[in-house]
């Protein structure tokens, strides 16, 4: 396999897929998903300079690096340099059933050491919760709950790939990717002017953080009348939208 020669950007809300598609872009077409190039506090930036962001990233300029970059931020966080990333990466958007990112979100939370965002009883509870901890530093503007934290995330990208970016920024459902691989796997690698041969699916656990069952239905099975009504009251209209 010929190594790739422009970079690849994945980009995220948490629980989303997020190393499932890192992977899936590894083995088949010749990125590196382990050890991922990490766009989040350890780089040491400030976020909220979109000059500190493009000069870090300019620091790989027309460098063919094999290493996926990898973020959870707002599409907020590059409002001014999405014309850069775009250049010089592969950028890849992927989503997921916000009601199953909300009981997968819950359940990693729940079992960090750490105040990376809110710990509650249930996962009902969870979703009406505002942001709170480490995850904040993804976001500039606060939610009123982690139902529309998701929705912000996921129509700030949206609305970038399907507007002045469109075939820039390319959009990744995770059902379609975890229940039609290959052809999703075709189209990514068309949309980056390659073919995928010889296709292979990663392990559904590798390099993910507290790794779930990758099911689609589990949320059916803990939520309540209650809680139905919850998601369909906040993001019900944009499931509709996304299908």
């Amino acid at each position: 396999m010929s190594p790739p020669s422009k970079k690849a950007c994945v980009v995220s809300h948490e629980r989303s897929g997020t190393h499932f598609l890192m992977n899936t872009l590894a083995l088949n077409f010749g990125y590196v998903s382990e050890p991922w190039w990490n766009l989040d506090y350890e780089t040491g930036l400030n976020f909220y300079s979109h000059r500190n962001i493009e000069r870090y990233l300019r620091q790989a300029h027309n460098q063919p690096v094999p290493n996926i970059l990898k973020t959870h931020h707002h599409v907020d966080f590059f409002s001014e340099t999405l014309d850069y990333l775009t250049d010089q990466f592969h950028v890849y958007y992927i989503y997921r059933d916000p009601q199953d990112v909300m009981c997968s979100f819950w359940r990693m939370l729940r079992g960090l050491s750490w105040s990376e965002g809110p710990k509650t009883e249930t996962v009902g509870e969870f979703m009406r919760a505002a942001p709170s901890g480490g995850l904040m530093r993804y976001q500039q503007n606060q939610a009123s709950n982690m139902l529309q934290r998701w929705r912000s995330h996921v129509e700030g990208w949206l609305a970038e790939a399907e507007g002045y970016y469109s075939g820039r920024i390319f959009i990744v459902r995770y059902e379609d990717l975890n229940k039609n691989f290959n052809q999703t796997v075709s189209v990514i690698g068309q949309s980056m002017g390659r073919d995928a041969q010889n296709i292979r699916r990663p392990a559904k656990d590798k390099n993910v953080v507290a790794a779930g069952k990758g099911t689609t239905e589990s949320y059916q099975n803990i939520f309540t009348n209650e809680d139905h009504q919850f998601v369909h009251d906040e993001v019900g209209d944009l499931l509709v939208r996304l299908g």
